[in-house]
């Protein structure tokens, strides 16, 4: 069954919070958003963002249709309530630091079964707000999952009020190419996305 708007996700806690977020967003910044048609409406995908801040998941999760699923480090589910709302927004536990071989299935099983995940290939926030190196875990995760990947790029920095934009471009398959050239090229596209227009990242 495709994860896409599927009525299962839409209770009413999860309308509340994405009404909550969506607000936050609209009213703290200049949001803009870009390439939504390059989003498949249905069947597994990876949506691969470079990551600037905490605030990424629900940014892009505000930004497309589809119900998202993304990792979060353990220690948030181990917060009374905060890993309940963590959980019913779609993340799942990832312990950071060695292999976490549930978060790679659970990762898995989402594409799989027609689901939108949400992955970050440098592993972690961006200082700077240059592109990182890319861990091979979104490679692997697609061609195990036979996903495509649609990459992202969110063209910061967050500031209050001033522009904030995200674009998606076209999707990519993994299935025929070894893990470092797909890596390398998803680089490239996320790369050419932060600098359309003249933006820096």
């Amino acid at each position: 069954m495709s994860d896409n708007q599927t009525i299962t996700h839409q209770t009413p806690f999860y309308r509340f919070a994405r009404f909550v977020v969506t607000s936050y967003f609209r009213l703290s910044y200049n949001l803009r958003v870009e390439g939504l048609e390059n989003i498949p409406v249905d069947g597994g995908i990876i949506i691969a963002s470079n990551h600037l801040s905490n605030l990424d998941p629900p940014l892009i999760g505000i930004c497309v249709t589809r119900y998202i699923r993304f990792m979060g480090k353990a220690e948030l589910f181990s917060v009374p309530v905060l890993g309940k709302i963590f959980s019913v927004l779609g993340a799942f536990p990832i312990h950071r630091g060695k292999i976490d071989k549930n978060a790679i299935r659970t990762a898995i099983n989402v594409v799989q079964s027609d689901g939108c995940l949400v992955m970050f290939p440098e592993g972690h926030r961006s200082k700077t707000g240059e592109l990182g190196s890319f861990l091979p875990g979104v490679a692997s995760i697609a061609k195990k999952a036979n996903g495509v990947v649609v990459p992202a790029a969110i063209v910061g920095p967050y500031r209050r009020f001033r522009p904030l934009m995200v674009r998606f471009g076209e999707p990519m398959e993994a299935r025929s190419e070894s893990g470092r050239d797909f890596l390398d090229e998803l680089r490239d596209r996320i790369e050419s996305l932060l600098r359309q227009d003249g933006n820096q990242s």
